[in-house]
């Protein structure tokens, strides 16, 4: 360190010693942390000559992406093999994805105290989720080609094809065109299943529509295009919107389930739908058809030759009287828009796990049956997060709970994979220090009698609940504190679905977080993951786990599945195979000796 650094050190950190401190006291300019005019750290002051700019490197397309997800087959499959350990070559005949949408550690955290606290199983910390028991776990790395915080369409279709790719792209890579359809146009996991016979279908608390479910089946720019009113004139004639594809195009059009909400782009507006308790955000508006076609119609036209006719239904009541062992083909659309937070359910909606029991029902056909492929996503605590809906946002976590043990009650462990992952974080932060047993949704810090401010253990770092936490008048005089004393919401305010939590920066929607998601995984294959690895990954385990897509030829595993093999993954010089090249030669020759001396 230069000697004009060293004093400018010492000086600086004197103002740390007691009795030395002043409160304007700044770090001098040669060590502050951001340099001058610029907000990024001089240690990252990187040359441009050096760094090209993002667009003008060469594009992250399907093969650079390909080429990452099988690199960490290989690379995990050798790790297990050096450890010997081979369950990672077990073929699963049926994969269930569960997508908790924006569901980062810090929710699965808080909605574990959740369902502890709203069961009344204790204090609720050391409440289990049906998930937490999974064998395997792993992090995944959730940026778009473009964006370092992810959105859904981009992230679900790194999960859903393995190909990672823009922000608000669906189902095509990096080289995706406005003024050509099949530009960039990448596969998804439901065309790899059908291609193998298996059955499809999809479940979500969204729009069929919403951009997670959308990318098992869409192709398409831009995941606002939903309705044909949304597709921009450049690109009408070019690109078929979201809804259009669901029912015209493989692999959508052949889905044996598609369960949801979304009548609206789907052009069954129903204007007589209630609406009891008011929630606000973008996400609450939704596009209309004006070309006057009723997709739902023409999908049952499109199954008009099944045995059992199609099923299509718009309430709970009609779901559950579904014949769901003999129909082959089943459309559930219950909303005009999403279907409701399920703390605030509307008469005649079915739950997540209801839908989710039914869809199951359907797809099963026994063990002659190729098997199935189910996307389940709990869609909407993402969009509680985004509204600041905090308690809304939770009861989600746990309605997603539910379903994933009723898909763990109604599944054979040794033939289903299920993946419980998130898409994406959110600016969401479980902090303080709370008491054990404290309420999750409550006030953190009620027992620091010294603390100058009441605040919450959820809080977010964005969003609209600035705004309604902003103290304005109601500031006391001489306060320095910006934000409304808790102690003006009433019990009834803070108890209601509708309740902001604090948010620290004004934003009408709250922002995704950037960090890893965790990915839980139980059943063939699950060994696969594990450690940190890119989001697309995902899709290569779920590929190579149920002979499918890509990783389908990897190796010979799914070879030996189809013949009926045992699966052996390990090295002819193996401990195992070594024994039984020591015993089974034995074993032959004292049967051949028993059988002689009863013929004897």
């Amino acid at each position: 360190m230069h000697c004009l650094q060293f004093v400018a050190f010492v000086v600086w950190c004197g103002g740390l010693i007691p009795g030395s401190w002043t409160a304007t006291l700044q770090p001098p300019p040669l060590i502050q942390t951001l340099s001058a005019g610029s907000d990024i750290g001089p240690e990252f002051n990187l040359d441009a000559q050096q760094q090209p700019p993002l667009e003008k490197l060469e594009p992250e397309d399907a093969e650079f992406w390909r080429s990452v997800g099988l690199k960490q087959l290989e690379k995990t499959i050798e790790q297990a093999k050096r450890a010997e350990e081979h369950s990672y070559a077990k073929k699963a005949r049926n994969i269930i994805i569960f997508i908790g949408d924006g569901m980062g550690v810090s929710t699965i955290s808080a909605g574990r105290i959740y369902k502890g606290q709203y069961l009344k199983h204790g204090h609720g910390e050391e409440e289990s989720l049906s998930f937490d028991h999974f064998p395997n776990t792993g992090m995944a790395k959730t940026y778009n080609v473009d964006k370092q915080v992810p959105d859904s369409a981009g992230t679900a279709t790194a999960l859903f094809t393995g190909i990672k790719t823009h922000y608000g792209a669906i189902g095509v890579d990096a080289t995706r065109s406005k003024v050509d359809a099949k530009l960039g146009r990448v596969e998804t996991i439901m065309e790899w299943a059908q291609k193998e016979g298996k059955r499809t279908g999809i479940v979500t608390t969204t729009r069929i529509t919403h951009a997670t479910p959308a990318a098992t089946y869409a192709h398409i720019y831009d995941r606002d295009w939903e309705c044909e009113t949304e597709v921009p004139a450049e690109s009408v004639g070019i690109h078929v919107d979201i809804a259009r594809q669901l029912v015209e195009n493989a692999p959508g059009n052949r889905f044996n389930v598609i369960l949801g909400g979304g009548m609206s782009p789907m052009g069954i507006l129903n204007a007589t739908e209630v609406k009891r308790t008011k929630f606000e955000g973008p996400t609450e508006t939704i596009c209309s058809r004006r070309d006057q076609r009723n997709l739902p119609a023409e999908w049952l036209a499109h199954h008009s030759m099944d045995k059992v006719p199609a099923a299509l239904v718009h309430n709970r009541d009609d779901l559950l009287a579904v014949d769901a062992k003999n129909v082959d083909h089943l459309m559930g659309l219950f909303r005009n828009n999403h279907i409701t937070y399920s703390i605030a359910r509307e008469v005649g909606e079915p739950s997540l796990q209801e839908m989710t029991e039914t869809a199951l029902r359907v797809l099963e056909r026994g063990d002659d049956s190729p098997g199935f492929v189910l996307l389940v996503e709990g869609g909407r605590i993402d969009q509680g997060h985004h509204m600041n809906y905090a308690r809304a946002a939770l009861h989600e976590v746990y309605e997603f709970d539910l379903a994933i043990q009723a898909a763990l009650n109604m599944t054979d462990s040794d033939e289903t994979l299920i993946v419980v992952t998130a898409d994406h974080s959110h600016a969401v932060t479980f902090n303080g220090y709370a008491l054990r047993g404290n309420d999750i949704l409550g006030a953190s810090n009620l027992h620091e009698k010294a603390d100058p401010m009441v605040y919450e253990t959820i809080s977010y770092a964005n969003g609209p609940g600035y705004y309604d936490h902003l103290a304005n008048e109601s500031r006391p005089a001489n306060s320095s504190n910006m934000w409304m004393p808790l102690k003006l919401y009433t019990e009834e305010e803070r108890q209601a679905p509708t309740y902001r939590h604090l948010a620290s920066v004004p934003r009408k929607d709250e922002t995704h977080g950037g960090e890893d998601v965790a990915v839980f995984a139980s059943g063939p294959g699950s060994g696969l993951v594990r450690g940190v690895f890119e989001q697309n990954y995902v899709a290569y385990v779920m590929s190579y786990a149920g002979c499918i897509g890509p990783a389908k030829d990897f190796d010979d595993s799914c070879e030996d599945r189809e013949e009926n093999k045992p699966i052996n993954s390990s090295s002819s010089g193996s401990a195992d195979n070594v024994l039984r090249a020591a015993v089974l030669p034995i074993l032959a020759a004292a049967t051949a000796a028993f059988l002689r001396g009863r013929q004897l």
